[in-house]
């Protein structure tokens, strides 16, 4: 098997970047190449941020009932735990640890994209360019950490503007985030290396 068909079969985060290019195979590369990065970003703009109370308003629903998110998340593990049991996907200590960290980068990433880069860029843009720009470098940041191929860039593009307008509808961030959390699940269902 082509390292191209393998990555193909292990899902989106072991794509090739090109045809010679090296590709992102390892846990370890994502959590490096990717979480840290983010996290890196996200420890910045909270240092740099005055949406404050922009984040307290999206949090309001967490706060006032907080036991309906914990429930939320105890069921999405507990489906991510059967689907990797029926599929046969991972070992169990290394995929319980890939679930935890897509919960991770999702609450990084929503914060960033959909809180703080908005509204920083706000002061200088209108609101509504303020967001494209924002989810532009949400799908740029992918491209660059995780090899990812242009054409995946877009369509993670158009699911920020998604996850952008439930923000909107809804101003609660917790529920953004088990969304993003639910979908990159789906799209990477086990960890880089994992069968």
């Amino acid at each position: 098997m082509t390292k191209d068909a393998t990555s193909q079969r292990h899902g989106r985060l072991q794509r090739l970047h090109s045809k010679q290019g090296a590709y992102v195979s390892t846990f370890v590369q994502v959590a490096y190449r990717h979480g840290l990065v983010m996290g890196i970003v996200a420890i910045m703009l909270v240092l740099l941020s005055t949406a404050e109370d922009t984040l307290l308003g999206y949090t309001t629903a967490l706060s006032s009932s907080p036991e309906r998110y914990l429930l939320a998340c105890v069921v999405m593990v507990v489906l991510f735990v059967c689907f990797g049991h029926v599929r046969r996907i991972g070992s169990f200590p290394v995929q319980g640890f890939w679930i935890t960290y897509l919960l991770y980068i999702s609450i990084v990433e929503e914060l960033i994209f959909r809180v703080l880069l908005p509204n920083m860029l706000s002061f200088s843009l209108h609101t509504v360019a303020a967001i494209v720009a924002s989810n532009a470098i949400f799908a740029g940041f992918h491209y660059f950490t995780l090899r990812w191929r242009l054409a995946n860039c877009i369509a993670v593009f158009f699911g920020g503007l998604g996850l952008s307008r439930l923000l909107n509808n809804t101003e609660d961030l917790a529920l953004i985030v088990l969304v993003h959390w639910l979908v990159t699940f789906i799209n990477t269902p086990t960890y880089p290396g994992g069968r």
